[in-house]
């Protein structure tokens, strides 16, 4: 039997920079405000709320620091300044510990200008996508069915200077992307 020979071609390996450009639209992500924001605000305090009408602190990719706060975001899967979004890549459990994840975490330090109640608010969208927003009023989560529709995600901050946090996740532990538009706070007269 006369042995077969096998010749493997080996690509040389791409050096420097890609020479393509590869552009894909980002989503739009239209804010919840006005009545609806407040109707929202206040099924979540189970009481009528009227939030002062200007933000007391708006954070997004292109203002991640402002007077009353920040966000800092561990392995974000995008930085986007041109279309003004913070790409994140979903939590996914990938040990059989707790602690064993990979994706994107944002923490978001908040520094109220005076005591109160503030509203948190997170605009956001994603594939199939739910929205987790961690902060001393527990833990709120909300959903988006596709990437066409605009989710908003809402905490209420009685606390004084403090963190909270923000993650996404997709179902059966699959890899996925969230997209903050904007982190708000607003406070309430």
């Amino acid at each position: 039997m006369a042995k077969e020979s096998v010749t493997l071609e080996r690509r040389a390996k791409p050096v420097g920079p890609p020479t393509k450009r590869i552009i894909e639209e980002a989503p739009v992500i239209r804010r919840v405000e006005g009545a609806r924001l407040t109707e929202l605000a206040s099924e979540l305090a189970k009481r009528p709320l009227v939030p002062v009408p200007a933000a007391v602190m708006e954070l997004t990719a292109r203002t991640p620091w402002v007077a009353h706060g920040n966000v800092d975001v561990y392995r974000p899967g995008r930085w986007d300044t041109s279309s003004n979004l913070i790409f994140m890549d979903t939590i996914r459990q990938v040990g059989p510990s707790v602690g064993e994840w990979d994706g994107s975490v944002a923490y978001v330090e908040f520094k109220p200008p005076s005591a109160g109640t503030y509203l948190i608010v997170v605009h956001f969208t994603g594939y199939q996508t739910t929205a987790y927003l961690n902060g001393p009023w527990g833990q709120n989560t909300a959903y988006t069915a596709a990437v066409t529709d605009s989710g908003v995600v809402l905490g209420l901050w009685t606390a004084g200077k403090g963190e909270f946090t923000l993650h996404f996740t997709v179902p059966n532990n699959e890899y996925g992307l969230g997209y903050i538009e904007s982190i708000q706070a607003f406070a309430f007269a």
